[in-house]
């Protein structure tokens, strides 16, 4: 296991991978969006708000323009009636002959009125007019339609009159007025006269309560008023009548404060009872009427309208920041997860780098043991290769010794001849021991592979000798320089060539076992064939016998690690290994290893020898 430090370690290393954003990270990041959903949601309302307000300011006044042209339409009609009725005869004769009449003769007068008044009322009738009056030149009215209109029946004064003033100056007389009943009228007046004198004036009365009828279908509130500030109509019934008030100095209780002043478009706020809270102002003037009329949109629906406005753009707003936030925390949860993964990869590497590194340990000193264990079992016939040579030497001595006295040097030098012989052959045995039991390098070096198998061959002579196995090389076969550990690949032909007379001795107990060992060089690679006359291999898959413990010996005679540490010894060396077995006839195995291409190349196995120690 790796300690905390470790892991920490690891983890920094994999950090670069994908920096996870860090929690108060993500936290300012749902603030900032929130933030912004709501500047979206009131940025939206205002300019709704803005645009709702401008289109009821352009809706009220196409409103305004409608009814003022429709005001004005209707009362175009009753603009040229005076003038008609002035035209008349029968309305001059009814002048003339009112003015011959004596003013109190009442008879006179009575008889006067009555066709008059019937002349009048039929003209009325068919015009639509509320009612036609006839006055003298001094502005006492002598006939009319109407009895109950105070200001219009017969015996009135309008002298003083607007209307009546204009219309004595020859032109047409306009004038709003309201009964003492409250019933609002529009005044036309026309002349008559007789050249420069002035007989009289006719005078024509519309009703406005019958012209502002379809006001009452307009859903804004809507009124118009003179310039004293005087409310002549309205679709409202509290507002007729009543009186603005055009700033704060002039506002009191009778007085309705709008500040008219403030122009087209404009929001203002209206605190009466009658009329309260706060409106779109749009205005229209009416120059022929001389009245300013005023359209009363509420701001209410337009507030809410724009409220929702805003509140779905606030809505979709946190609906988009709910999505980011999702996404940023699933790219932070993946940039977790794929940081311990990295991590966890990491440290996995770590502890197979370490666990390679002791099962290389591990296999090196398992190789050691092997070597020592195969010279233990070596040992006996070690140790008869060895007294043969002792015998010989000890034989030689004496027999030197006793020409020496005789006085024949020459016999005894012969003797001490051989006694040398066998002194070197004891060396290299005991060279060649000491080598193999020797933990080898792990640098790579060129080595001679026929140097490599003569090395051991000299190790296994004992073997050889005891086993009765003819162990040789191939006549065909040549030299190749490979890059490899010399005391391994001794370790590798040993292991090879100890199997194959293992299998050979089985298979001809009584003898006739052979084992041939063959080099060759081909491309960039070199090649050690060992092959056997032995019963083959029974395992299958055959390659399995590099596996670790798998063996074909008796139990007590093999562990089956010697394949297995071949193959690693030849991996090690960037080399392969095959096997070929037909079961009765033998196997082979061939170790296959690049060569040594641009290193020096040995001239006789005794540099590999120089190598190895």
């Amino acid at each position: 296991m790796l300690s905390r430090t470790e892991t920490r370690q690891a983890i920094a290393e994999a950090e670069p991978l994908m920096r996870p954003m860090s929690g108060r990270r993500l936290f300012m990041t749902a603030l900032a969006l929130v933030a912004a959903s709501l500047v979206i949601a009131f940025a939206t309302r205002a300019y709704t708000y803005r645009y709702f307000v401008n289109d009821a300011a352009q809706r009220g006044l196409a409103t305004l323009n409608f009814h003022a042209e429709a005001f004005e339409g209707s009362l175009d009609k009753y603009r040229i009636l005076p003038a008609l009725m002035a035209r008349r005869a029968d309305v001059r004769a009814m002048i003339r002959g009112a003015a011959l009449s004596e003013p109190d003769n009442g008879s006179a007068g009575d008889a006067l009125r009555t066709p008059s008044r019937d002349l009048l009322s039929e003209h009325a009738a068919l015009t639509g007019a509320y009612a036609i009056a006839v006055s003298g030149a001094g502005g006492r009215i002598f006939a009319s339609s109407q009895r109950e209109t105070s200001i219009l029946a017969v015996g009135a004064d309008i002298s003083r009159q607007d209307h009546f003033k204009v219309a004595a100056e020859g032109r047409l007389g306009r004038q709003t007025v309201v009964t003492p009943a409250g019933r609002r009228l529009y005044l036309f007046s026309s002349a008559m006269r007789t050249f420069e004198t002035l007989l009289g004036v006719v005078t024509v009365a519309v009703d406005l309560e019958r012209l502002e009828q379809p006001w009452t279908l307009t859903r804004d509130t809507v009124l118009a008023h003179e310039p004293d500030g005087l409310i002549v109509l309205s679709n409202r019934d509290d507002l007729r009548l009543r009186s603005l008030a055009m700033n704060a100095d002039t506002a009191d209780d009778e007085k309705l404060l709008i500040p008219t002043s403030i122009g087209q478009g404009h929001v203002i706020r209206i605190d009466d009872a009658d009329l309260s809270g706060r409106f779109v102002m749009s205005l229209r003037e009416v120059p022929t009427l001389d009245w300013t009329m005023v359209d009363f949109a509420d701001v209410a629906p337009i507030s809410r309208r724009a409220s929702t406005f805003g509140g779905l753009a606030g809505m979709a707003g946190l609906l988009v920041s709910a999505g980011i936030l999702a996404m940023l925390q699933r790219r932070r949860g993946l940039a977790r997860k794929l940081r311990d993964d990295r991590a966890t990869s990491l440290r996995l590497e770590r502890l197979v780098r370490d666990r390679t590194a002791d099962l290389r340990q591990a296999r090196d000193e398992l190789i050691q043991a092997t070597k020592l264990a195969a010279l233990g079992q070596m040992s006996a016939s070690i140790a008869h290769e060895f007294n043969q040579p002792l015998a010989a030497i000890l034989s030689n001595a004496d027999n030197a010794a006793t020409l020496m006295a005789r006085g024949e040097p020459d016999k005894a030098v012969e003797n001490i001849s051989r006694i040398r012989g066998l002194v070197e052959r004891l060396g290299a045995i005991s060279r060649a021991l000491k080598t193999f039991a020797r933990k080898p390098k792990t640098k790579l070096r060129p080595i001679s592979l026929k140097a490599a198998a003569e090395a051991a061959l000299l190790v296994l002579q004992p073997r050889r000798r005891e086993t009765g196995v003819d162990v040789r090389f191939e006549e065909t076969s040549a030299d190749a320089v490979v890059m490899a550990g010399a005391v391994r690949m001794e370790q590798v032909i040993v292991n090879l060539v100890s199997n194959a007379i293992d299998a050979a001795m089985l298979q001809h107990p009584g003898g006739g076992g052979e084992v041939e060992i063959a080099i060759v060089e081909s491309g960039e690679h070199g090649s050690l064939r060992v092959r056997d006359n032995g019963g083959g291999i029974a395992v299958s898959p055959k390659e399995a016998v590099f596996d670790p413990f798998v063996t074909t010996k008796d139990g007590g005679e093999g562990l089956g690690l010697g394949l297995s540490i071949t193959y690693n010894i030849v991996k090690d060396f960037a080399g392969t290994i095959e096997v070929e077995s037909t079961l009765g006839a033998g196997a082979s195995f061939t170790v296959v290893v690049p060569l040594a291409t641009n290193a020096g190349v040995p001239d006789e196995p005794g540099m590999v020898e120089k190598e190895r120690v």
